[in-house]
């Protein structure tokens, strides 16, 4: 008797150990699996406040368990560059898209501009940028031009050529407007703050408020029209602004028409085409063909060509 309740308590030992082990076993492939697999994050490497402008400097990443990752994570710290904090952050908090605004009016120009590239404004007036139709996001080809003097048949000729010398270049501003439409609910909280805010020289009327806003935002009838270019074009249009700058003209692209093509200047005759009396008038005289040389005849010291 005694020795069936040994093996029997030995078998019970066997059986508990076997299922804390599978247990055990278990509970190690689900922390494997909660804890091994990892994601970065980005978080703020220091309080961040509201509406303020996000540096590389601001942020930093950590890696944290794949389980325990927050919907509307950010992962790549290139994403959150130069992003609007939509509501303070704390330093060490994680930065989620939801806290967060894309570039936008009150970020700055100098956050619109790629990394490389630089800004430059052009004048405008209502014919040369398209009815003030131009907006940021827009592409445009720029054209002027060119008048100069060549040498022909021995005088001189003015010459006047329209040339398209740049093209596809991305508009980053008309006028102060930096944004084609600032997120509404940006302009209702900055609108909700100045409302609660106790001066007294701030109005309290919303309309109000937002029309002020907006016209801080936006310029109808802008005179300047900036322009993203890379560092040369930056120095042609420099060049021509300078030299042929009345007759520079900015001409609106279609928002998926990426083509550069080759174009061909035109001049007055390419205009006036071949029936004008302009094509068709009088010619310069042909160059007159001299006589053949028979032969040299040697006269006093000299070789005297003979054509006679």
């Amino acid at each position: 008797m005694e020795k069936r309740a040994t093996l029997l308590s030995i078998g019970l030992s066997f059986l508990a150990m076997y299922l804390v082990w599978q247990y055990i076993s278990g509970e190690d492939e689900r922390l494997k699996k909660d804890y091994q697999v990892t994601e970065n994050i980005v978080v703020a490497k220091r309080d961040i406040l509201q509406y303020e402008t996000i540096r590389p400097t601001d942020i930093t990443f950590l890696t944290v368990p794949a389980k325990f990752l927050p919907p509307g994570r950010i992962g790549n710290q290139e994403d959150v560059y130069d992003s609007v904090a939509a509501i303070p952050i704390s330093k060490g908090e994680f930065i989620l898209d939801n806290k967060i605004i894309s570039k936008n009016v009150y970020s700055g120009l100098d956050t619109q501009i790629t990394r490389g590239k630089r800004a430059i404004s052009v004048p405008v007036n209502i014919k040369s940028s398209v009815g003030y139709q131009l907006r940021p996001g827009n592409r445009v080809d720029l054209a002027a031009v060119f008048d100069y003097d060549v040498e022909q048949f021995g005088k001189n000729k003015r010459v006047n050529e329209v040339k398209v010398f740049l093209q596809d270049i991305l508009v980053l501003a008309s006028g102060r407007t930096i944004q084609a439409e600032a997120p509404r609910a940006v302009d209702q909280q900055i609108i909700s703050q100045l409302m609660n805010d106790k001066n007294p020289e701030i109005p309290k009327n919303k309309t109000e408020l937002r029309d002020n806003l907006n016209y801080a935002k936006t310029d109808a009838n802008y005179a300047t029209v900036t322009l993203e270019v890379t560092p040369e074009q930056a120095q042609t249009i420099a060049y021509v602004m300078g030299t042929y700058g009345a007759t520079l003209t900015l001409l609106m692209r279609n928002a998926d028409d990426r083509t550069i093509t080759s174009k061909r200047n035109q001049t007055l005759e390419d205009v006036m085409g071949p029936d004008s009396f302009f094509v068709r008038g009088p010619k310069p005289p042909a160059p007159q063909r001299s006589a053949p040389v028979k032969y040299n005849d040697f006269q006093g010291g000299n070789v005297v060509p003979v054509t006679e």
